[in-house]
């Protein structure tokens, strides 16, 4: 099973390659900006709700987003489109 500190480590990385601040991401997921970062730190695991709007949001499947060991756009950055979507 993956750590979540690992677990939010990938979600910080892919919200850094997209130039997102933490403040950007959780206003578009719906959360505070405290518990979006308790999440990159590990000390909060993501609700179910949450994952899916992480993975909607990176346009990335949640298995990548949460249990591939390097992101797509860690292999290739061209891969994925750097736009965040916004999710209602």
């Amino acid at each position: 099973m993956t750590r979540p500190s690992v677990i939010g480590n990938r979600i910080a990385r892919a919200r850094k390659l997209r130039g997102v601040t933490q403040q950007q991401l959780a206003d578009a997921l719906g959360i505070d900006r405290a518990s979006l970062s308790q999440i990159e730190t590990g000390r909060y695991s993501p609700r179910a709700d949450t994952i899916r709007k992480l993975s909607d949001y990176f346009q990335l499947p949640i298995g990548d987003l949460f249990f591939n060991p390097t992101l797509p756009a860690d292999r290739d950055r061209d891969s994925l489109s750097l736009v965040p979507i916004v999710i209602k």
